[in-house]
């Protein structure tokens, strides 16, 4: 399942951020709605997005169900006053409530909700001339069910939505505008997807099953050696015609934990230690980009080579940090070997995926 912001707003094509989008759309946080505690000093399951632009559409994040909806025709009065006594319109109760459903690798469901709340009114919409197109102009338009006032909550009647899909345009909460907006779980959704996970477990193992999904992890213990090189290379740091960039050798004192993805086909790196206080210190200013370009793309090649024996084993060991395969070709030592799960390059350190 993809999943993308409720906001998109458009960011330079040839921006050198690792995340353009989530950067630009981290700057529509607000104050006052902030996660988990409001400004209100009360518990807050969500928070509040403010893009400057009433006319930025809401949209879904990915593909659902439409649980439930309200369209309202005008906005409210939370009480406060108008200079000539009337009350303020200053709060809207428009909110569409999404289920969302996917089956990982092991055919295990996650299931979770997204709720967009203090949607504009309809009135308030209609007023934003010129930028919100006729329903059935365009792809992507605010459709028929959320044009029309539902008095009051209304059930998504098998309502189906896709990511992107418009659900509305920002409105207001106590004369503040933004959305507010966030993702949840129910206890029983919870438990049967994370319960299987390594999630909260303080000496984490590596998992038994070949489900897999998001970014690696690993810890290194204490005390293990790196190495600058893996063994085997020749006069031009090459083994089996793939070149390694050497880097700083030694020992650890104090156990490593290491995380690495992939972002536009490059891969990243992130190493910390725990402090006794719990806190995480970073040993790099930020994500450490591998060396050799488009690493991703070049992956099955680099597997190839290193890992004759069994390509694909190489492969899975080299993207998602262990074999899933069952059972496993390459035998445990060659496996190791060339394997460098950190930026430091160590070898046969035993990296655990969490």
């Amino acid at each position: 399942m993809i999943i993308s912001p409720p906001f998109l707003p458009e960011v330079a094509a040839n921006s050198k951020a690792l995340d353009p989008l989530m950067d630009a759309v981290d700057e529509f946080s607000t104050y006052y709605g902030v996660y988990p505690i409001a400004a209100d000093r009360r518990w807050h399951c969500g928070l509040h997005l403010n893009p400057r632009d009433q006319a930025m559409p809401v949209r879904a994040i990915a593909d659902g169900d439409v649980v439930a909806y309200r369209v309202c025709k005008k906005a409210i009065s939370d009480g406060t006053k108008n200079p000539d006594g009337t009350d303020q319109l200053n709060s809207n109760l428009g909110f569409v409530l999404l289920k969302h459903t996917t089956e990982t690798g092991e055919n295990r469901t996650l299931t979770y909700f997204s709720l967009y709340m203090h949607l504009l009114d309809m009135e308030g919409t209609n007023q934003l001339p010129g930028r919100v197109p006729a329903a059935g102009s365009a792809p992507h338009v605010l459709p028929d069910w959320l044009r029309n006032d539902t008095e009051g909550v209304v059930s998504g009647e098998g309502k189906k939505v896709y990511r992107k899909d418009v659900l509305g345009y920002m409105g207001k909460c106590q004369g503040h505008f933004g959305v507010h907006f966030e993702i949840f779980m129910l206890p029983d959704d919870y438990k049967a997807y994370f319960g299987a996970t390594q999630l909260d477990v303080a000496q984490p193992s590596t998992p038994a099953g070949t489900d897999y999904w998001g970014h690696t992890y690993y810890v290194i213990p204490k005390e293990q050696i790196f190495s600058p090189l893996p063994p085997g290379v020749d006069g031009n740091n090459k083994l089996k015609g793939i070149e390694f960039h050497p880097l700083p050798g030694g020992e650890n004192k104090q156990a490593l934990y290491v995380e690495t993805y992939f972002h536009k086909g490059d891969k990243f790196t992130k190493v910390w230690q725990v402090a006794p206080d719990g806190k995480r210190v970073y040993l790099t200013d930020g994500p450490v980009k591998d060396p050799v370009a488009e690493y991703e793309y070049k992956m099955y090649d680099r597997a190839t080579k290193l890992y004759p024996a069994c390509p694909s084993d190489g492969y899975e060991l080299l993207r998602f940090g262990r074999i899933l395969s069952s059972p496993a070709t390459l035998p445990p030592r060659e496996a190791r070997s060339h394997f460098a799960p950190s930026t430091q390059s160590p070898f046969d350190l035993g990296g655990r995926d969490l």
